[in-house]
């Protein structure tokens, strides 16, 4: 992509940083492709800090690298001192000399096409006889050029990158031509030629792309743009789009070069009446207000309209047919887009004789912001900061409320001479009066004065202060019993020391007075009951250390060999699996050059579900010992999807075994793959792998069993198996960036698996892990990493909420991952995050 770029803009050079490792393969690949496609005079500039090596850099400039800036460089030259290097070398002409380009153009050639064009821009006497062959024969062209000009900011090119792509699928043999015109600036003459920068459609054999300056800091086209249209009209391109750099002063000027024109505004064009003073609207076939989710939006469309039919004198028209259309660009298959394109192609046939029937189809939806969160819920953070608050109120408020009753009790203990009786609903009044001789009217005050006060008292804090005794008697006991889904499981209280004192696991305070009770049971309270600040559970799992077997090198059998080793006579086996860089940003590992390096680097190397098998082989998936965590965010669904069918096969493997189907299976196998060679578990299997999951390697189970009887084992596994995938895309957004897909289409994903796990009753499987920790990596201290990462778990809540999905049933599906470190305030992170979040939960959602 980078060398076709550098290409088709004809540039002198190619600079590059290069940070995660791969230089070496990849700036020689760079340069192998460059020679390969004739462009060797392009040069290759590199960068990458202390990453790369002295003894590398040496290797890459020998091998033809112009230079590779070091550390050293930076301290001796500076970086403007690198920058003059870097311009000095690279400052030679472009386009001073044809050899015959201009016959073989009509090649599609983007070497030829960029150099007549580069010829005509700067030295128009040797490109004038190859520009006269070509105006000849032009002259029976039928190329139609879209124009698209507008305001700076509108996103024209974002604008542009929808319509390119829309124009591929629509027509699958087509090419375009696109010719993008940026400002030069007045004081030093330069221009950045950055309209590639938010296009993603153009990486495509069917499309040529060239960056043009204006050289004149107030025009919106280069003088030279009508011989570059001429040239790609030459090259024979199916349809040429002309983006202006957006002066506003001079958008007319397009109409110049342009078959049919498109003006690209925004809604925030101020008053109705600057549209008087917008030259465009008089003369644009069509005009797309973009950035339609702004306010005012629909407002603006309704003015537009209207000075459209106004300046077009057409008063007998209904407004609403104007050819004015709303555009979110940046939405992914915007239905304003939709509708845009469709009424350009059909304004080229009308005005052109060109042959692009337009068969795209549309529907009749106007462009509205696909909202993540819905617009009336956007205060759901500042909701939740006022339910916690509100339950600290009230929770002090209570507090006060029990140390009042509980001074009276005290007093009323003293003039008794013994403690009075409890019960639900108070004072046992008849107990205490019985015993009172002397001071029978001050008791009965007193027992009044405990009435009228306790109906302040919720009577749900009533039983916490009258179940404390209980409470603290049963973490004395030796045994603690608790239930978890309906199973009954029983913890020891108790560890013995050395010395056999018998320590408790739980400790709780040896508080008397019930404020002090209360508030510590609301704010604090023991594992396992709200606001569970101190865990979930009342006790730790026993048989299971806390530890993670952590690993991810190469390909997927050495990382299966390494978690062998590393859980090697374990009971539980714990797997954290760290997938290298390719594997992150989804990229296909095939012979690739230019990731050569990266692949299995600094993690495993998985791109099917057969890596997947090996990776997992001889690991039980289904074992209530095993669980699996998976740091992966970007393409997470997928692997999680290779995960949950390896397991599925592991699970159809053990029924073949256990009913005796291997021949009849093998059967199956053979004649799928007809004497071809099927996938294999490369080098020796490791102690402690039995093997299991490489039966069904390069087939499924439910190609080899029944349906019914796969689609029990499917159930049964999905809904045993435990562990993790990170899948936050929230955090990657805001600080790792493995994103491969817009944030709100990951998070449409995120919902979909979700509402699978919901369905498919998957219940000790996390559906995401909320990661403070890479917030914390980006910079963030223990308070705003715990802020960014509870910020980023509600917004979860909120979408899944939106989507219908019940709090209860998706709750248990979320978990949380923090940072770790000496500042101070780690030591309570965890304790911190389980109270605001239960509180919110709680109170704030109903859970």
């Amino acid at each position: 992509e980078v060398v076709n770029t550098a290409i088709q803009e004809d540039a002198n050079a190619i600079a590059m940083t290069s940070y995660q490792g791969g230089h070496n393969e990849y700036f020689k690949y760079m340069y192998d492709l460059l020679k390969e496609k004739g462009a060797d005079h392009i040069k290759i500039f590199g960068g990458g800090g202390g990453v790369i090596l002295p003894e590398e850099i040496k290797d890459l400039m020998d091998y033809g690298i112009t230079r590779i800036y070091s550390p050293d460089d930076g301290r001796a030259m500076g970086l403007q001192g690198m920058i003059n290097d870097l311009v000095k070398q690279a400052d030679f002409p472009v386009g001073d000399s044809l050899n015959g380009e201009a016959k073989v153009l009509n090649k599609k050639d983007p070497k030829a096409i960029a150099r007549v064009i580069s010829a005509a821009e700067n030295f128009p006497e040797v490109a004038k006889d190859a520009l006269e062959t070509i105006h000849k024969k032009n002259k029976t062209s039928k190329t139609p050029v879209l124009g698209i000009t507008g305001t700076g900011g509108a996103g024209k090119s974002s604008l542009v990158d929808e319509l390119g792509r829309r124009f591929l699928i629509d027509f699958p043999e087509k090419t375009i031509g696109l010719i993008s015109v940026d400002p030069s600036k007045r004081k030093t003459g330069g221009a950045l030629l950055g309209d590639r920068i938010p296009m993603n459609a153009i990486n495509s054999p069917r499309v040529y792309m060239r960056s043009l300056a204006t050289r004149q800091s107030n025009l919106a086209l280069s003088k030279y743009v009508s011989e570059a249209i001429e040239v790609l009209k030459a090259a024979e391109y199916d349809i040429i789009i002309l983006e202006t750099s957006g002066i506003g002063q001079s958008d007319t000027e397009i109409l110049e070069h342009s078959d049919v024109s498109l003006y690209v505004m925004t809604p925030e064009f101020g008053a109705a009446t600057q549209l008087e003073k917008i030259d465009m609207l008089d003369f644009a076939d069509l005009v797309a207000i973009n950035k339609f989710d702004k306010r005012g939006a629909l407002d603006a469309l309704r003015d537009v309209k209207k000075q459209y039919m106004r300046n077009h004198n057409l008063w007998h028209e209904d407004p609403e047919t104007m050819p004015v259309f709303g555009t979110i660009a940046s939405q992914f298959n915007d239905p304003g887009m939709n509708t845009l394109y469709k009424a350009i192609m059909d304004k080229i046939v009308e005005k052109t004789d060109s042959d692009l029937k337009s068969t795209f189809e549309i529907s009749k939806e106007m462009s509205e912001k696909i909202f993540v969160i819905p617009p009336a819920r956007t205060r759901y953070l500042s909701e939740i900061a006022e339910n916690n608050r509100a339950y600290d109120k009230t929770a002090n408020a209570q507090v006060e409320v029990a140390q009042k009753l509980y001074g009276i009790f005290k007093t009323l203990e003293s003039v008794v001479g013994e403690t009075p009786k409890l019960d639900k609903s108070g004072i046992d009044s008849e107990s205490v009066s019985s015993r009172a001789t002397d001071n029978k009217d001050f008791v009965k005050l007193l027992i009044g004065e405990f009435d009228r006060v306790k109906l302040d008292l919720d009577p749900y804090n009533w039983e916490v202060i009258t179940g404390w005794d209980d409470k603290v008697n049963r973490y004395k006991e030796p045994v603690y019993s608790f239930k978890v889904r309906g199973k009954e499981i029983k913890i020891e209280t108790h560890t013995e020391s050395l010395s056999h004192t018998q320590i408790p696991k739980v400790a709780l305070p040896k508080y008397e007075a019930w404020g002090d009770i209360l508030r510590w049971c609301l704010q604090e309270n023991v594992p396992g009951e709200f606001p569970f600040t101190a865990g979930l559970y009342p006790f730790k799992r026993q048989g299971e250390d806390p530890t993670r077997m952590f690993a991810g090198e190469g390909g997927p059998e050495r990382t299966n060999r390494r978690f062998h080793y590393v859980s090697l006579g374990l009971p539980a086996k714990r797997l954290s699996t760290a997938f290298d860089s390719v594997t992150l940003y989804g990229n296909d590992p095939d012979y690739r050059p230019d990731i050569y390096g990266k692949i299995g680097n600094a993690g495993v190397s998985i791109c099917c579900l057969d890596d997947a098998k090996k990776l997992y082989s001889g690991f039980n998936l289904a074992d209530p010992m095993t669980s699996v965590s998976m740091t992966i965010n970007g393409p997470a669904p997928m692997l999680l999807g290779f995960f949950m069918n390896a397991a599925i096969d592991q699970q159809c493997e053990l029924y073949i075994k256990e009913h005796g189907l291997e021949k009849e299976v093998e059967s199956k196998i053979a004649k799928l793959y007809k004497g071809k060679d099927r996938p294999q578990y490369h080098g020796d299997i490791p102690e402690g792998n039995d093997g299991l999951g490489l039966m069904l390697l390069g087939v499924t189970g439910d190609q080899v069993l029944p349906k019914d009887v796969y689609e029990d084992i499917k159930a049964k596994t999905i809904s045993q198996v435990r562990g993790t995938v990170q899948a936050d895309i929230l955090k990657e957004d805001q600080a790792q960036n493995t994103c491969i897909f817009s944030t709100e289409f990951a998070l449409r994903l995120m919902g979909d698996v979700q509402e699978y796990f919901i369905q498919n009753n998957i219940r000790n499987f996390y559906s995401v892990s909320i990661s403070g920790y890479h917030i914390a990596e980006a910079g963030a201290n223990p308070i705003s990493q715990l802020a960014f990462t509870l910020a980023n778990g509600f917004t979860y809540v909120e979408y899944y909420l939106s989507r219908g999905m019940d709090i209860n049933k998706f709750g248990p599906n979320l978990s949380f991952f923090f940072s770790n470190g000496i500042d101070p305030e780690y030591a309570v992170i965890g304790r911190v995050a389980r109270k605001i979040w239960a509180k919110a939960l709680k109170h704030k959602y109903g859970a």
